[in-house]
């Protein structure tokens, strides 16, 4: 059965809203407490995506143009704002072998924001806008979901599920923006019964080109019985996937379009995908472990709520078919995740299941089973959302903690928040 649940500590204003505007200009990080804190309220979510802003004005970039993601749209900002070509000259670029662009969103808010400017903060500003507006979406629509008190393990399961793709992601702004806007339809469709959800998940490939797969699979199983006994089936025996064929899953993919074929070439390259696992197996033993901790806690509860509460979800047609689903995209992606790059899809599978997790646990009785999974996992998630925020401190600084608007405009800062951590040990 499940535990009494413990209430958090909520202080909701009925007569006055959250001062959203107020917090924003003298306390961002206050404002984001006080969205989560008053979840319920109307303009928390709006608070929220201000925060987002606000971190992408002051998100510390790399200045390594070999390193980070970001630094390359850094750099690509200053040339832009030097060059400055005229808008069709960028359009005629897109889909072309020579400059293979084959995402439209980056490019064309890079070219905008250079003609006003060279600083990377606008530009990050911005990415944090859009990559906030859904990223906050998200979490409200399980926010919306869930009736009564929260207890402390659905808090835990929430942040969780803020920290699989989190706000510091914008790092890489293509693959994880299309991430949070396809996750976004997928919960629109399944979860709200929105059909509008299916045109938000299409969005995601002018975002980066490579959600055509699990738009593709999400197309797929429209067409699909919805039999859950045999998405189990499928998902269990996928997950004992221990290698795949690189050179069928290229040809499989010579289907796409010819624009596409260089990139399929690098993905599915033999040389590459041992070179990505030898450099995998360079990282330290939690880099490894925290993808295997979230894995193993997301697998063992999801489907221990699913042999157990069956007869709940017969009852629920909407929550049938989405554990329908997420049992075929996860199954799937389990197979192709070995193919380098492509395994980044497990974040998007991995938040849709924890999605599952939340809203059952919300709604319905546990069996004592799931209940001492619930406990056995709770370290694991832990242990993922301190790895996650330690990634976050290379690109946080200071100003996230102490700064305001105001202040940001006139100090950058540029010093990732780790280089003093380690510096005081």
């Amino acid at each position: 059965m499940n535990s009494t649940p413990v209430a958090f500590p909520l202080k909701r204003k009925k007569a006055k809203s959250l001062p959203v505007t107020l917090l924003f200009f003298i306390w961002p990080l206050a404002l984001l407490y006080a969205s989560l804190r008053n979840y319920r309220d109307p303009l928390a979510k709006r608070g929220f995506i201000l925060f987002c802003v606000y971190f992408g004005f002051v998100f510390v970039f790399s200045r390594d143009i070999q390193g980070a993601d970001s630094a390359r749209y850094a750099q690509n900002l200053a040339d832009l704002h030097k060059l400055t070509p005229s808008f069709m000259t960028l359009w005629n670029s897109f889909y072309t072998f020579e400059t293979n662009y084959l995402d439209i969103y980056q490019p064309i808010i890079t070219w905008v924001i250079s003609l006003f400017t060279d600083d990377a903060r606008y530009l990050f500003a911005f990415f944090a806008l859009v990559f906030g507006y859904f990223y906050a979406n998200n979490l409200w629509i399980v926010f919306s979901s869930i009736k009564g008190k929260l207890s402390l393990t659905l808090i835990l399961f929430i942040f969780v599920l803020a920290f699989i793709i989190p706000i510091w992601s914008i790092n890489g702004v293509r693959m994880w923006t299309a991430a949070q806007i396809f996750i976004y339809g997928v919960l629109l469709y399944f979860i709200r019964n929105e059909k509008n959800g299916l045109w938000w998940a299409i969005s995601s490939i002018f975002i980066h080109f490579s959600f055509l797969l699990p738009l593709i699979l999400l197309f797929i199983f429209r067409l699909l019985p919805k039999n859950i006994t045999m998405y189990i089936v499928f998902f269990v025996s996928t997950l004992f996937i221990s290698e795949i064929d690189l050179i069928g899953v290229k040809n499989a993919l010579f289907f796409l379009p010819e624009i596409f074929h260089p990139r399929v070439e690098t993905y599915t390259n033999i040389e590459y995908a041992e070179r990505v696992h030898e450099l995998s197996t360079d990282n330290n033993w939690y880099v490894q472990f925290s993808g295997i901790a979230l894995k193993i806690a997301i697998i063992s509860l999801m489907l221990g709520l699913i042999l157990t509460g069956r007869r709940f979800l017969k009852t629920n047609p909407i929550q049938y078919n989405y554990i329908c689903f997420v049992l075929f995209f996860y199954g799937l992606v389990n197979l192709v995740a070995l193919v380098p790059s492509v395994g980044r899809f497990l974040a998007v599978a991995n938040s849709l299941s924890l999605v599952f997790i939340i809203l059952h646990l919300s709604k319905y009785k546990i069996s004592r089973v799931v209940s001492a999974i619930r406990v056995l996992v709770v370290p694991l998630l832990i242990f993922y959302c301190v790895f996650s925020i330690r990634v976050g401190f290379d690109f946080i600084g200071v100003s996230a903690f102490i700064g305001n608007p105001i202040s940001a405009i006139f100090f950058e800062d540029t010093k990732p928040i780790i280089e003093f951590i380690k510096s005081l040990l």
